[in-house]
């Protein structure tokens, strides 16, 4: 039995990560990243969303330099952090930049989610000779409360990622 829930394990790790959220287009200029998102979450995501459940998301952003045999350089790295919340008292949904303390109050559920997906960061990764800029955007799982840690490591809904979307650095 133990076997067999062990095999049921690394199957569900095994399995390509869920593409309910990607990029369609980004930019920097005026020291805000602006990104074009599409995000269709799962029922239990929402439904989690719904009940208080804080969801997190990790967004990366890199310069990279030119390819050198392959491989490009990270010139500059910003990272930010966002959350996205339920207030069932108040019956008002949360965006908040952790890292600058800001927060933007929602009367629904589907404007919370555009305003993710027409995503606004101010952010300063200025880095000169940058021959591209990458994104990615993923669901921080080790932010969920434990209670919801195995079913989102299970479960393909929970694994929320953007992958990497890169697009070219404008000319100097």
């Amino acid at each position: 039995m133990a076997l067999a829930a062990a095999a049921a394990i690394v199957a569900a790790c095994a399995r390509p990560a869920a593409t309910a959220l990607s990029v369609r287009g980004a930019a920097l200029g005026g020291g805000v990243l602006s990104a074009r998102l599409e995000w269709q979450p799962d029922s239990s995501v929402l439904g989690a969303l719904d009940h208080g459940i804080p969801l997190d998301f990790v967004v990366r952003v890199k310069a990279e330099g030119a390819s050198v045999l392959g491989w490009r350089p990270t010139l500059a790295a910003v990272e930010r952090r966002i959350e996205l919340r339920y207030y069932p008292l108040s019956r008002q949904y949360q965006w908040r930049d952790l890292d600058r303390g800001e927060t933007r109050s929602y009367s629904a559920r589907t404007l919370l989610i555009a305003a993710l997906e027409d995503l606004r960061l101010p952010m300063d990764i200025a880095a000169p000779g940058a021959q591209r800029y990458t994104i990615e955007i993923d669901l921080d799982r080790n932010a969920l409360p434990g209670a919801l840690r195995i079913p989102a490591l299970l479960r393909s809904a929970w694994r929320i990622s953007s992958g990497t979307f890169a697009w070219p650095a404008p000319a100097a």
